[in-house]
């Protein structure tokens, strides 16, 4: 799993220029990585290693990486 979302990052920063700061995938593939990874059992231990933010969602098939702007900002006014 590890090695197939690296490549999913380095495609998006080849075609985007930019990386990716968020992977979607359903529970299945999370249960999986976390498989991978038995030595990281804090989700906020695994999301910074992974440099990407977890998002879960059931109707994903397969898992896909995005940029999505922080909630955190405010809005110039």
């Amino acid at each position: 799993m590890l090695s197939f979302l690296y490549r999913l990052v380095r495609t998006f920063q080849r075609e985007h220029g930019y990386l990716p700061n968020v992977v979607v995938m359903n529970v299945s593939h999370y249960r999986l990585l976390q498989a991978s990874l038995t030595e990281i059992d804090d989700p906020a231990e695994l999301r910074r290693m992974l440099g990407l933010e977890i998002m879960l969602s059931a109707d994903c098939v397969h898992p896909h990486v995005a940029w999505i702007a922080p909630a955190n900002r405010s809005a110039a006014g």
